[in-house]
């Protein structure tokens, strides 16, 4: 039968543990951790003392404890657990014939479980633990007397204090742990320091927040300027800005004049041909031009009043309502909402890459649109063949001649990442290949509209 006074108390400390670790989870810890402390696969070595409230024999005294234990953090807050320990008492009793006969006996104790952190600093770790295991003992019997009593499970509910020392993988500990064992009505109790060493992963890591004085990012211990926010490319020091404007010498067109931020740190200048751009910036200061032309004026050819840079003819005289072109007929393409069509083909060199130069003046519209129309942000620019030939060559084929318009684009002045050249072989036809005009109709160049602001 349970002795119940005597182990009413170990149980309702289990209940409360085993109750308190989802509160521990859930809580916040009482140092912000930033970085986790040195974790890895533990392995610690124990030696302290037990006793055993209900041994058969009679006033064992608190016996020597020896154990191992292995444990690994699962982060700052869980740790999986488990060990071996063994519990030797030494115990006499009195024959009749006035004989001291030795009723020495061992409790080894095989278990698993979990700790679950309280407290974590950069050098205490406190918390609580509890778990499963099985209790072996011997000698049963001495001189037909219980000794150490049966074997049982055991419920282990304890906790601890953890001291990291300035040495990277070794800390101690002092536990304290309840033993209770529910069949044979026991309850033990272990106290033992513990000293373990830690097989760090991932390299040494630390409980303490990084100090930036300055809040710029860059840590105190790498920061050249730690009261002064700055930039990680300067070590924490504030870019270098010789005329003192606001402007960043990396930034300023004028390092060594003082201007507004508007202006790109140039002062404000005289401006003699009044185009809104500075003398300074200005590689015409004398004749009104564009921004986007460094003020120089644009160029116009054939004097029609259409700039050459969005003439569609720009050797012909034409009409603004043409886009520079003498009549609509000579317009070769046309902007439609997902694509710009081309009204002629694009011609190559047999089983080349190579484009005709009777195909420039239909890309020299092309481009003109493009620069337009700034709002198309991505073109993709497709080759297609017929089916004659293999499948690979024909892809290889499609690939090379779409590159070769992207070429001659960005060669007009159109910016790279706007285009994008993609090959579909004969993966696409648009007549059957099966007639000499569906496979010309087959071999073409497309320009699709994949992106607007």
């Amino acid at each position: 039968m349970w002795k119940k006074p005597l182990i009413r108390l170990p149980l309702w400390a289990a209940l409360l543990v085993l109750i308190g670790c989802p509160r521990a989870l859930a809580g916040s810890p009482k140092v912000q951790v930033y970085e986790e402390v040195e974790k890895g696969l533990e392995v610690g070595g124990q030696i302290g003392m037990g006793y055993d409230f209900r041994a058969p024999v009679e006033s064992p005294g608190p016996g020597l404890l020896v154990g191992l234990e292995v444990g690994y953090d699962i982060n700052w807050l869980l740790r999986v657990k488990g060990g071996f320990s063994d519990m030797i008492f030494t115990a006499s009793r009195t024959s009749p014939r006035d004989q001291t006969l030795a009723m020495d006996f061992e409790e080894r104790l095989l278990w698993a479980g979990a700790s679950f952190s309280l407290l974590a600093t950069k050098r205490f770790y406190m918390y609580v633990q509890a778990g499963l295991g099985y209790l072996f003992t011997q000698p049963k019997q001495i001189d037909e007397q219980d000794v150490a009593g049966a074997d049982d499970l055991a419920i282990l509910a304890g906790g601890g204090l953890e001291y990291y020392t300035t040495l990277r993988h070794i800390s101690v500990g002092l536990e304290v742990n309840a033993v209770v064992l529910p069949i044979r009505g026991d309850v033990a109790i272990a106290v033992y320091p513990v000293l373990r060493y830690t097989f760090g992963f991932g390299g040494e890591k630390v409980i303490e927040p990084i100090r930036d004085r300055d809040s710029d990012g860059v840590p105190d211990k790498e920061d050249k300027c730690p009261d002064t926010p700055g930039v990680e490319s300067q070590l924490g020091c504030p870019e270098p800005d010789r005329d003192g404007d606001g402007v960043p010498d990396s930034q300023d067109r004028c390092p060594d004049e003082p201007g507004p931020v508007g202006n790109d740190g140039c002062p404000l200048k005289i401006d003699r041909d009044g185009d809104g751009l500075p003398d300074k910036l200005d590689r015409c200061p004398d004749e009104p031009g564009l921004p986007a032309n460094e003020g120089c004026p644009e160029e116009d050819s054939d004097l029609d009043g259409v700039p050459d840079r969005i003439d569609l003819c720009p050797t012909k005289r034409g009409k603004k309502e043409y886009d520079g072109c003498p009549k609509k007929s000579d317009i070769k393409i046309r902007v439609k909402k997902e694509a710009i069509e081309l009204r002629e083909k694009i011609h190559f060199e047999t089983n080349r890459a190579i484009i005709k130069p009777k195909s420039y003046p239909i890309l020299d519209q092309v481009a003109a649109t493009l620069k337009q129309y700034p709002e198309i942000r991505k073109l993709e620019v497709q080759g297609h063949t017929d089916s004659r030939g293999g499948s690979r060559y024909n892809q290889s084929l499609s690939q090379r001649r779409a590159q070769a318009v992207v070429n001659y684009l960005t060669g007009k002045g159109i910016e790279r990442e706007r285009l994008e050249a993609k090959g579909y072989g004969e993966e696409r036809p648009i007549a059957p290949n099966t007639t000499e005009s569906g496979r010309a109709m087959n071999r073409r160049v497309e320009m699709i509209i994949m992106e607007r602001r």
